[in-house]
Order: structure tokens, then sequence, then C-alpha cells
């Protein structure tokens, strides 16, 4: 009988042991695993920390006044910022403190109503967003071979500008380029793979887009009803 109650209280200790190295055992995992997930959710915060305050550096705009326009230099070449003249009959220059003026900047003539002509030099290779936006009394323009680009809402409602001449070398128009030129009756383009981006010609019920047959330009001409060969 001893031995029985020796046995079964030998039995019991044994059991209250290994309950208690099991309690330690998972106290020391749970303590692991949340050390764990802490140092995660740490490493992660100082992460996204980091690239919050990782900001692109931003440009210092050097704009310069001249006689009739503000215009910058930038890696040796001439941009138009603003038109700041008087004359209706505008004439940009060729070059600036020795650059050439490559860019019509974003915006540069807006909202000049008095403007009735534009002649661009041939150094130009780009006309910005919006850059004669409003010029309502603008008749006519050129657009000089080197351009390769003309962005979004260009022209938009230059509703004196009759007639215009895309080079070949152009690339690219982008949407709204001439949305609102409601007397526009001319659209001449010499790059014939040209792709349509809702220039707003759809709104002007008078227009002809002249361009090479069987060409891009001639197909979704033809669509709108406008085509006509050169």
């Amino acid at each position: 009988m001893k031995k029985a109650i020796f046995s079964i209280l030998i039995c019991s200790a044994a059991a209250m042991a290994f309950t208690s190295c099991s309690k330690v055992g998972n106290t020391e995992s749970n303590s692991n695993a949340e050390s764990s997930v802490t140092e995660e959710t740490t490493a992660a915060v100082e992460a996204e920390t980091a690239e919050a305050t990782e900001k692109p550096t931003e440009r210092v705009k050097d704009i310069q006044t001249g006689d009739d326009f503000m215009y910058e230099i930038i890696d040796g070449e001439a941009v138009i910022t603003e038109y700041t003249g008087s004359s209706d009959e505008v004439e940009v220059p060729a070059e600036i403190e020795g650059a050439p003026v490559t860019k019509i900047g974003t915006y540069a003539f807006e909202a000049e109503y008095d403007i009735t002509s534009v002649t661009l030099p041939e150094s130009i290779t780009l006309i910005a967003e919006g850059a004669f936006m409003d010029c309502s009394s603008l008749e006519s323009i050129n657009i000089p071979e080197a351009v390769g680009g003309i962005d979004r809402g260009a022209f938009v409602a230059c509703t004196s500008l009759a007639e215009i001449t895309i080079p070949a070398n152009v690339q690219y128009i982008r949407e709204e380029a001439f949305t609102a030129c409601e007397a526009m009756t001319s659209l001449t383009i010499n790059n014939p793979d040209i792709a349509y981006e809702n220039w707003g010609l759809e709104e002007l019920p008078e227009l002809t887009v002249y361009a090479e047959e069987g060409s891009v330009v001639a197909q979704w001409a033809e669509g709108m009803g406008k085509f006509s060969a050169q």
C-alpha cells in the first residue's frame, strides 16, 4: 500500500513538473514571436518614413526678363515663359543671350487677346501646353519644321485662326490642341502617320484636313468626313 501511494506521489510530481516546463516553454515561444513581430513592424514603419522623406529634388527656376519676353535658359537652350510686349504682331527671336530659343513654354501667350500674328523661329522644337490658349485675335502662326510635338490645348480657343500647317517632323499633337478654334477651315498635316488624340476637330464643322491619300491621317480624317487629298 505504501509503495502504491509513493508511486502515485512520484507520478503527480512528474506531471506537475512537465506542466510547469511546458508553460515556461510556451511563454518563451510567445515572447520570441511577439518580439519578432515588433521588430518587423518597426522596420516597416522606418522604411515607410524613409520613403516619405526622400522627395525628388526640384529644379530652382531662374526666370529672366527681356524686352518683350520672360524666359529661362535650361541646359544652354532658351524657353519663352511669358510674352510681356504690347505689339499685335509678334516675332519670337531665334536666340536669347546666345542660347537658341527651342521652346514656347506652358501658357506663355495665354489670353493675349490682341495678338494677330506670331512668327516662330526655326529653332523651336516644342510648343507646350496651353502656349497660345485664348489668343482670340490670332489669325496666323507658323509651325517651324523642327517642331517635334504640340502639347495639350496649345491653341485652345484661338477663335480667329483659319488655317495651320503641321510639318512632317511633328510626331504628336495632344488632346484639345484645336478645341474651339471656330474659324478654322484648313488643317494641313505633312506627317502621314500622326495619330489623332482628340484634338477637338469634331467640333469644327467647316474644317477640311489635307493629308496624303491612304495615310493614317487620311483614315481618321475620312472617318470624320473632313478629309481631302493633298
